[in-house]
């Protein structure tokens, strides 16, 4: 459209029309020129008119332009509203934007083969289906995992693979869940993750297009190789728990019997036996019998992680439960003169929780962190609770202590695995697996010689 033509037709219109207004105005003042103000109020009118219907057969050029541009048919929308030079230009114009859009369009075929590439060659199985279980895409890997290369609805699920089916219904956006199931004759460990989001421009008043994109993972190689490492430190940290108290009790046994015993495997006499041996025969049984207590309470605690209750999930405020935990712990703190900084930007931060299994949690956190700064010269503890508005909430306890040493860091949840002397070496592995139950994770950073920092995610 030639807009310079334009702008000066409207406002040549535009003066002619103040030119009549004016003489329309003035002749009403001069009480015998009846004539001229009819006169200069009809031309007014006739400009105004003119001005309209001028400003209308642009916005109708305007209008049949931007059909043009949407059909791509430029040729047949071209009026006789226009004029050569007019047309020329929207030619000029069509055709740049035409241009445009093919560059835009290629663009988003490249993008779009490009990430279609990605898709089908990760080896994670994708699928999204819309409200009435419509599948709208689903790569090879999915296809190939759950043997359903035709699959066109998510319900088709429901006779085949039905704790896959409802599983897919159940999970809410964000939610994460394993779950072991038997897919073409093989049993599988997957890793379902769910996302839900909207798509297309909806028309006013109605809702978008939701969809809900699932992804899978057969995580069974990977479990296997954990659990056959877990087993593998476990059995390590138990061999050893256990020669620990079985090595004297076979060794002080055999003493014992060979004092009872004369040559040839004859019982010797009461009275014949020392005051010297019968010492050594009473402290080796009180031996024997500190380190069958020890193994006893060794299986005792081998007992409390494999028998850790559900939790009981309720409303908890993190910021009264930390602060109970501090008041359980201060007199020790107190005594160490450790320096206490608990920082948190609200006071009711809740989530949903068993309030005795994170109350032993953070207990046993704060006692580790007690234990590492006692020897430093500033001790120091700091606990600061994070949460945001996907409500996820971070405790993290941190100290100034010696730190962990990086050979030793990855060993500390291991159960009965401890650096303290007194330590019984489960209450990380059990705080892990509380942890777990709450669908959170704890995880540690630590440097040596620069503190420790751990941090329970819920």
């Amino acid at each position: 459209m030639d807009f310079k033509n334009f702008r000066l037709g409207l406002s040549i219109r535009t003066i002619f029309l103040s030119l009549a207004i004016f003489m329309a105005i003035f002749s009403t003042y001069k009480h015998e020129w009846y004539v001229t103000t009819v006169a200069a109020t009809l031309i007014s009118i006739a400009i105004l008119i003119d001005i309209i219907r001028y400003a209308e057969k642009y916005k109708r050029s305007l209008s049949e332009f931007l059909l043009s541009i949407k059909s791509r048919d430029f040729i047949s929308s071209s009026s006789s509203v226009f004029d050569q030079k007019t047309k020329d230009i929207l030619k000029d114009a069509y055709k740049t934007i035409l241009n445009e859009f093919q560059n835009i369009r290629i663009d988003k075929e490249i993008q779009y083969h490009y990430l279609k590439t990605i898709v089908e060659h990760i080896q994670i199985a994708l699928l999204s289906f819309d409200e009435t279980g419509k599948i709208e895409f689903i790569n090879k890997t999915a296809k190939e995992l759950l043997n359903q290369p035709n699959i066109k609805n998510i319900n088709s699920l429901k006779d085949t693979y039905s704790n896959l089916y409802y599983l897919f219904q159940k999970l809410k956006s964000g939610d994460n869940e394993l779950i072991k199931t038997k897919l073409n004759e093989n049993l599988m460990h997957l890793s379902v993750y769910a996302t839900e989001f909207k798509i297309q421009n909806p028309p006013a008043g109605r809702a978008g297009k939701s969809i809900k994109l699932i992804s899978l993972q057969n995580i069974k190689q990977e479990l296997e190789y954990q659990e056959l490492e877990s087993w593998q430190k476990l059995i390590r940290v138990l061999t050893h728990e256990i020669m620990n108290s079985v090595t004297p009790i076979s060794s002080l046994s055999n003493a014992i019997n060979e004092t009872f015993e004369e040559t040839k495997g004859k019982k010797s006499e009461l009275q014949k036996i020392s005051d010297d041996d019968f010492e050594d025969i009473i402290s080796s049984l009180k031996t024997i019998e500190n380190r069958s207590k020890g193994l006893l309470k060794f299986v005792s605690s081998y007992k409390q992680l494999t028998r850790l209750p559900k939790p009981d999930f309720i409303k908890v405020n993190l910021v009264e439960l930390v602060n109970h935990c501090h008041t359980l712990l201060k007199q020790n703190i107190l005594k160490n003169n450790i320096t206490f900084q608990f920082n948190y930007s609200n006071e009711s931060i809740y989530t949903q929780a068993d309030y005795d299994q994170i109350e032993q949690v953070i207990i046993n956190l704060m006692i580790n962190a007690i234990d590492a700064v006692t020897e430093q010269k500033n001790p120091k503890i700091i606990i600061d609770i994070i949460h945001n508005s996907s409500n996820k909430h971070k405790i993290i306890v941190k100290d100034n202590g010696k730190g962990i040493d990086p050979d030793k860091i990855d060993k500390i949840f291991i159960p009965f695995y401890t650096t303290k002397k007194e330590g019984s070496g489960i209450g990380l592995s059990l705080s892990r697996q509380i942890m777990r139950l709450h669908k959170g994770s704890i995880q540690v950073n630590s440097e040596s010689g620069k503190g420790s920092e751990f941090v329970l995610e819920f």
